[in-house]
């Protein structure tokens, strides 16, 4: 290559240090007056509340079994700003108590006035900046049915007749909620009979040798009860007594 040429090369190399100079001052320059992206990190989006009870989670409805201690819990979405914002507990105007979490014991649940005033109808929280999400929420305390370890035919028992006998099954089950509904499911034989709100029945065409049974209770509000199968022995006999 001449001279003439290298002093060309030498010119366009230096010119275009100038320009890439220039521009990296241009882009500074305008950079330099982009603000920065929103931290969102510290913006609260939503919240949830679910129940924890019996190893489960229930988040529609909110339902506690009034014979076993629950946990309210709050789950802010997305989840990775669980311990960024603060929790606040409301029963109408009075704070109940502040934490993720809200413990309801069987105390709280003994009664309608403990569950009037002890269980939070509304939650509030806030983040690091101030900002703030508050939710109503309804929490039903139910009592579930309780079914009697009392029956007819008792475990054991020998009822004598054949299969034509139309023998009485009987049970007693309550409610603490009087004004709820039980309904009454029957196994014979590992067959079922759905009952409605019958707490007895008679039935036929058991015929002679060991049978067995069990009832299962269900409320309204889909909680249950139940008894272990009991055995049973029918005697065919002319006497029948």
């Amino acid at each position: 290559m001449s001279l003439f040429g290298k002093s060309i090369q030498r010119v366009f190399c230096f010119y275009g240090s100038l320009t890439g100079f220039a521009l990296l001052g241009v882009c500074l320059g305008a950079c330099s007056d982009i603000p920065d992206l929103p931290d969102s990190s510290s913006k609260i989006q939503d919240f949830e509340v679910y129940v924890h009870q019996s190893g489960k989670n229930t988040f529609d409805p909110l339902k506690i079994n009034s014979n076993d201690s629950a946990t309210l819990v709050v789950h802010v979405v997305p989840d990775a700003y669980q311990d960024n914002v603060r929790y606040y507990w409301y029963n109408g105007e009075d704070l109940l108590d502040s934490g993720r979490s809200y413990p309801v014991s069987t105390v709280m649940t003994a009664s309608p006035f403990t569950v009037q005033n002890f269980i939070p109808d509304h939650v509030k929280i806030i983040d690091n900046e101030g900002n703030w999400l508050e939710k109503q929420i309804s929490v039903i305390v139910n009592a579930p049915p309780e079914i009697s370890d009392i029956t007819v035919p008792a475990n054991g028992d020998t009822l004598y007749g054949n299969s034509h006998t139309p023998f009485l099954f009987t049970w007693d089950t309550r409610d603490r909620d009087e004004d709820d509904r039980i309904f009454s499911t029957i196994e014979i034989d590992g067959k079922s009979y759905t009952l409605g709100e019958l707490d007895n029945i008679r039935q036929s065409g058991l015929g002679e040798g060991e049978h067995t049974f069990r009832v299962i209770v269900e409320d309204s509000r889909g909680d249950k009860d139940s008894i272990p199968a009991r055995t049973f022995f029918v005697l065919d006999t002319l006497e029948g007594k």
